[in-house]
């Protein structure tokens, strides 16, 4: 499993856009936890996680199994907007994960900005070189 963190949040949104497309072609199930232990500073984040918590709870969590409707919230990852909100929100909340079948994928961990793929090696290269290409300069391989 790879592991990536960076200092600045917009790396990662840039990685997560691209781990967010090759997830989404991969037929990944993506879910997020619409819970921050922190503040999010990106208005943009703050704005769209504050907007689906709205929505989940105005539904009364309709067609959710678990006790709480704002845990394991599943992201559409093929769509744009899906996609975008994985990308702003994937490492910002208190969990976010993806399967392929019954193998992790994808996973983060909030309070230290990082995030883990478990792809083949030329995978994860491509989608490293893919956002740093597009501006994620200071990514970090851990």
């Amino acid at each position: 499993m790879t592991s990536y963190t960076s200092s600045r949040e917009s790396d990662l949104e840039i990685l997560l856009s691209f781990v967010g497309r090759h997830l989404g072609e991969a037929g990944a199930i993506a879910t997020v936890d619409l819970y921050a232990d922190q503040g999010m500073a990106s208005g943009e984040a703050r704005c769209l996680f504050e907007e689906l918590k709205r929505k989940i709870l105005s539904s009364g969590g309709k067609g959710r199994k678990r006790e709480d409707p704002l845990m394991g919230v599943v992201l559409d990852l093929s769509s744009e907007e899906g996609i975008r909100r994985f990308s702003l929100l994937g490492f910002r909340t208190i969990g976010c994960e993806a399967f392929v079948g019954n193998d992790l994928v994808f996973a983060s961990v909030e309070n230290e900005r990082t995030i883990w793929l478990d792809f083949p090696e030329g995978v994860v290269s491509e989608l490293e070189s893919s956002a740093r290409r597009s501006g994620a300069s200071g990514l970090m391989r851990r």
